[in-house]
């Protein structure tokens, strides 16, 4: 279910008669992927930040689940897929899934490479998806730690790229889609040139080499108080 803001809501197994209300507010039939945006619920009508304790809440992962190939069967969906589940949720999920998930979207920068994740996921071919690839500067869970990062900077300069364009280059090299924003017409454009150039091995052994520093906790960022929910979420995702 969206809110005012188009955040859909965690508020369990998705209902049949709640999927319609999604495709009439976005003004679409169906939608390309459908994401469980983190595995726990918010017992809230809209999402703020910080969530409330009372309003966190595990999930049944197979009902839930469940719901999500029903809506894929039923066509209100094309894919169907995860955020920010580590390796041991996703193989829960796969133990009874019928169909798997098409995506996990996490947290991933030059700065927080996510490699065993990436090769746990490739192994179950389940495409990963970085958000705040760039860092994200400017969000209430954002930094400036990758456009600021100096490896980065030095790599850019000597290539004539922007920072930007080499941690996007950076991921799409490790087979890794990324959702990226901008409203800066200029940086969009710039964002779309890295495709016709790779980065050399040295450049490559330079970026494995950043110390490596995971940013976004659901923790303080979601819950007002600690919450053993979330502590496990975050605890599974800071593996490397």
């Amino acid at each position: 279910m969206l809110n005012k803001a188009h955040y859909l809501l965690s508020l369990g197994p998705p209902k049949h008669s709640l999927v319609p209300q999604v495709h009439t507010n976005l003004g679409l039939e169906y939608v390309d992927l459908y994401l469980i945006h983190f595995p726990l619920k918010l017992n809230q009508d809209e999402v703020k930040i910080p969530v409330p304790k009372e309003c966190i809440a595990a999930i049944n992962i197979k009902d839930v689940w469940e719901a999500m190939e029903r809506c894929q069967d039923l066509g209100f969906t094309k894919s169907i897929g995860v955020s920010n589940f580590a390796p041991r949720l996703i193989e829960e999920i796969l133990s009874f899934a019928k169909i798997p998930p098409a995506v996990n979207q996490v947290e991933m920068n030059p700065l927080w490479q996510q490699k065993k994740l990436n090769e746990f996921c490739k192994s179950k071919d389940i495409l990963l998806t970085g958000y705040s690839p760039l860092g994200a500067f400017g969000a209430n869970w954002g930094h400036n730690r990758v456009m600021e990062c100096d490896v980065l900077k030095d790599i850019a300069k000597s290539r004539g790229k922007t920072v930007a364009q080499i941690s996007l280059r950076w991921i799409y090299e490790q087979g890794v889609s990324f959702v990226v924003k901008s409203f800066n017409t200029e940086r969009m454009k710039q964002n779309l040139d890295i495709f016709d150039w790779s980065l050399t091995e040295e450049e490559l052994t330079k970026i494995n080499q950043i110390p490596q520093r995971k940013h976004t906790y659901l923790t303080g960022l979601v819950v007002s108080e600690p919450d053993d929910v979330i502590a496990q979420i975050d605890a599974d995702l800071s593996f490397q």
